[in-house]
Formats: structure tokens, C-alpha cells, sequence
């Protein structure tokens, strides 16, 4: 019989995993509250369960006689694999590192502790502690809520103003317990794809990262590699590894985020799991020929991951950008940017709200779910893949015409969806 792996979320982020694993030769277990989860149908077992929730996790694991058990590319359920893959024995990250590597509150303690390279911050109980705080680092300054992920409640405040906004902003995402106001970095921003097995800490790439404009510091796109490869690799691998030893991670794959400031590189977080933004399962690979996904489910099983690095070329990926409050009328042909050179993904589509389609109305995009389509593109270089990431995206959106806000959505049964075999 063969080895069983459980997966915890079922959502578009796990599927590279679920399939991964399938053609690994292993039997897949899903566990998702969604019971309509797209990964459900893929895996050969599925639970409806809340992911959170380790005893009933735990249950489903000694039901299902599970040799490895982990999660790809979501922060949630970091903790319920540490706890359930710690009672069972398997090779997962420690309990107390999944914990800071999901709290930024520990985490900022951890990295400060350590001396890991990361900014100014202080834990505020009250808006009153908040205006204090941000006054003593200076605007702007950075409001963060503990547990979050995909920018949801982040925010970069510029003044007294915005801080009485985003905290109210804030507390509406996590109503109890302190809250984190953070010096603003100035820099470019880069985040750091690899993996920590048996306390060995493999950088395998570093990506450049681009973000929306406006007070959500939401990504707007990626590209590999980073513009500071391979000059400044040394001290972005020794900041990355600074602050891995700080939250104590291994046996799991990471995903940190940096910016480049005039004093070095400081951490704004590492997460204790592959990134996000089809970054790990498709980015990384294009550019490196190392499949992430194939790795995390070997450490998971306890086998040694296969991190050679095959080639170097550049990938990239943007999401699409348009004045919110708009309503997309019509939708012209794809034709033209299915067939530009170098794509691999073309995804007209949010992940939260479906595909795009007549009567779609364009978000104002606060987190990442708010997004609602992207490109991803290869080439030789990370020029080459860049410039032809974003000429698609120009060119898709060319083929959007929009009305403006005061226009109504029609029913659903009255809109034109563009179907898959659209791209």
C-alpha cells in the first residue's frame, strides 16, 4: 500500500501539492471546512473539518494511518501540522517555532532576541499607545495585526489620521489583543524561496517584488531572479538565515520577505511554509528547474529533498490593474495573448470572486484576494519575462471595456462568463 500524506487546505494554494504527490506515487488525503474546496475532488480522501483544529485533525490522521502531513503555501494551518505531526512522530517544525512563525507579534521578539536584521516595533494595547508609538519611530509606520497573511490588515500610515482610520481597519480583522506598529523600511522589496531540512537552510531563489500603489501594501507582481542576484546573495542568505534561527524552523519549506534598505537587508517576515503567488509552484521552477513542491512533500515524508539548481533563466508574474468601482461591459478575445511567446498562465479570474465576466465590478484591492487576474511568463533573462509579463497584462486589460461605477452588475444568469478554454 502506498505512503499516505495528509494535506491540510484544499484550496487553489494546496493543489500543486495534492498533485505532486499523486504523481510521487502516494495516496492523498485533503482536509478543508470547504467541502467544496477544488482540491477535494483531486485528493483520493477527503475530510470536511476545520483545519485548526488539531484534535480533529489528529483524529483523521490516526484514521488514516498518514506517513508525512503538511500544508504548501498558507499560514493558518502551520500550527496544527506542527501539533499533530509532533504527536505523531513525523518530521514537521516544533510547535513553539510555528507559533512564532504565525504570530508576528513572537516573531518580532524572536528576530529582536537574536538580533536577526528586522525593523523598530512595538506591541500597542490601545489607539492612544499607537499614536505614542508611531510618534517615537516617525511616520510613516507600518500597522499590523497579529495573524494574517496576503496583506490583510496591513497598513502603511502616514499620518495621525490614517492611524485612527487603519486601527479601526485593524480591530475589525482582530479585535482583541495587541496589535504591532512597525518602522516603515524604505527599500526595495525581495522575498527569499527555499527550504530548512535537518538544520541545513537552502536558499534556492530570490525574487523582486512589486506592490500596489496606495496605503494596502498589496503585490502587484514577481520576478525572478531578483535584480540583486548575484552580488548581494551573501547577505541576503545571511539575513534569511539569521532569522530562521531565530524562529527555530525546520523540516518545512520558508517563504521570507525583505527590503533591501541602505543599512542591508531587514526582514519584514518569514513564513513557515512555500509562497504564495504561484511564486514557489510555478516562478521558481521556470527560472531554477527546482520543483518546491516535490521537496516539501520529501521532507514531509522524511527523505531528502532534491534541491539542485538545473538552469537559470527569468519568470514573472502581474496581476492586473485597474481603477476600482468600474464594471466590465464586454470582454473582447484572448487569442492574441494566449499566443504571445513565453506564457505559461494566463488567469483572468479573482480566486475569491470567479472569473472575470460582464457585470464584474473591479475591487479596490486592499489584500490579496481582492485581485482578480494575472500573467505569468518565462524567458531567457528576468527582463525578457518581465517585459513580456507586463505587455500582456497591458494587453489584456485592453481588452476589457469598463463603465463607470454608478452602473449596476446584472444577475448572474444575465452575465457572460469567460470560460476556461477561453485561455
Amino acid at each position: 500500500m502506498p505512503n499516505t500524506i495528509l494535506i491540510l487546505a484544499a484550496g487553489p494554494l494546496q493543489v500543486p501539492a495534492i498533485r505532486a504527490a499523486s504523481l510521487m506515487g502516494l495516496r492523498t488525503v485533503a482536509v478543508d471546512a470547504n467541502p467544496n474546496a477544488v482540491g477535494m475532488l483531486l485528493a483520493d480522501r477527503a475530510y470536511t473539518a476545520d483545519i485548526m483544529d488539531a484534535n480533529a485533525v489528529a483524529d483523521i490522521a490516526s484514521q488514516e494511518h498518514i506517513s508525512g502531513i503538511l500544508t504548501l503555501c498558507t499560514d493558518a494551518p502551520v500550527r496544527t501540522v506542527a501539533a499533530v505531526g509532533t504527536s505523531l512522530g513525523l518530521p514537521v517544525l516544533t510547535p513553539d517555532a510555528a507559533e512564532c512563525a504565525t504570530d508576528k507579534r513572537r516573531m518580532r521578539l524572536a528576530f529582536a532576541a537574536h538580533n536577526a536584521p528586522s525593523p523598530r516595533f512595538a506591541q500597542v494595547a490601545s489607539i492612544g499607545e499607537a499614536f505614542r508609538t508611531a510618534a517615537h519611530i516617525g511616520y510613516p509606520v507600518v500597522l499590523k495585526i497579529a495573524r494574517s497573511s496576503g496583506s490583510r490588515g496591513v497598513y502603511r500610515v502616514l499620518d495621525e489620521r490614517q492611524l485612527s482610520q487603519f486601527w479601526a481597519s485593524g480591530r475589525r480583522y482582530q479585535p482583541a489583543g495587541d496589535l504591532l506598529i512597525e518602522e516603515w523600511l524604505d527599500g526595495l522589496e525581495i522575498s527569499v524561496e527555499g527550504v530548512c531540512w535537518r538544520k541545513t537552510v537552502s536558499v534556492i531563489q530570490v525574487t523582486d517584488k512589486s506592490v500596489f500603489p496606495g496605503p494596502f501594501p498589496v503585490e502587484s507582481g514577481h520576478t525572478q531572479p531578483s535584480q540583486f542576484l548575484p552580488l548581494r546573495s551573501t547577505e541576503i542568505t545571511e539575513a534569511v538565515a539569521a532569522g530562521i534561527q531565530a524562529l527555530g524552523l525546520d523540516q518545512c519549506g520558508f517563504h521570507a520577505e525583505l527590503k533591501m534598505t541602505q543599512k542591508g537587508p531587514r526582514i519584514v517576515e518569514i513564513g513557515a511554509r512555500l509562497g504564495g503567488d504561484r511564486i514557489a509552484t510555478h516562478l521558481t521552477p521556470l527560472s531554477t528547474g527546482v520543483d518546491l513542491v516535490r521537496a516539501v512533500v520529501d521532507i514531509a515524508l522524511g527523505r531528502s529533498p532534491d534541491l539542485g539548481i538545473r538552469f537559470n533563466r527569468g519568470s514573472a508574474i502581474r496581476y492586473f490593474h485597474v481603477a476600482s468601482g468600474r464594471v466590465i461591459t464586454e470582454i473582447g478575445s484572448l487569442e492574441e495573448v494566449g499566443g504571445m511567446p513565453g506564457l505559461e498562465l494566463l488567469f483572468p479570474e479573482s480566486e475569491r470572486d470567479g472569473p472575470l465576466r460582464t457585470g464584474f465590478r473591479i475591487p479596490e484591492i486592499r489584500s490579496s484576494l481582492d485581485r482578480y487576474g494575472h500573467v505569468i511568463f518565462s524567458g531567457t533573462t528576468r527582463e525578457q519575462a518581465s517585459a513580456r509579463a507586463e505587455a500582456a497584462s497591458r494587453a489584456m486589460l485592453a481588452r476589457l471595456r469598463l463603465a463607470g461605477p454608478e452602473l449596476v452588475a446584472p444577475s448572474p444568469e444575465e452575465s457572460t462568463v469567460l470560460e476556461t478554454s477561453s485561455w
